[in-house]
């Protein structure tokens, strides 16, 4: 393989490897995810929606899969909690979107987070109950 051929293939490679450090992720982004982690902690549902992209989907633990407007029901139903420790925090950075994965009580939350109209939105929600 020639050289111009060995240094597009690693550039392509590159691009789609995950850039992992936590410290590279956005303050505007990391601050969305705290406001928005809140809002859910105080069933904020303006914050919430503001926060959530309009094609947003969530597939709960129980395989229940949710679109914005029947989640946004659902958590307008809910009461006010104390947020919890995310524990085990990831966060990786693949192109123009960051996925965040974390340890929430007993489940896995993975959510997708992608600029839309210059704001940061979930797009989507994966919440899997954890193995004990």
């Amino acid at each position: 393989m020639s050289r111009g051929k060995l240094l597009w293939l690693a550039a392509l490679v590159a691009s789609l490897l995950p850039a992992s450090a936590a410290a590279q992720v956005p303050v505007d982004l990391r601050a969305a995810m705290r406001t928005r982690d809140s809002a859910i902690a105080k069933v904020d549902p303006a914050t919430w929606a503001r926060l959530t992209a309009d094609g947003f989907t969530v597939v709960q633990a129980d395989g229940v899969m949710m679109t914005k407007s029947e989640r946004l029901t659902q958590f307008k139903g809910q009461q006010a909690s104390a947020a919890t420790a995310q524990e085990r925090l990831d966060i990786k950075h693949y192109q123009d979107v960051y996925v965040r994965r974390f340890l929430d009580g007993g489940n896995w939350v993975l959510d997708i987070w992608a600029k839309d109209s210059g704001v940061w939105r979930v797009v989507a929600v994966q919440v899997t109950a954890a193995k004990k």
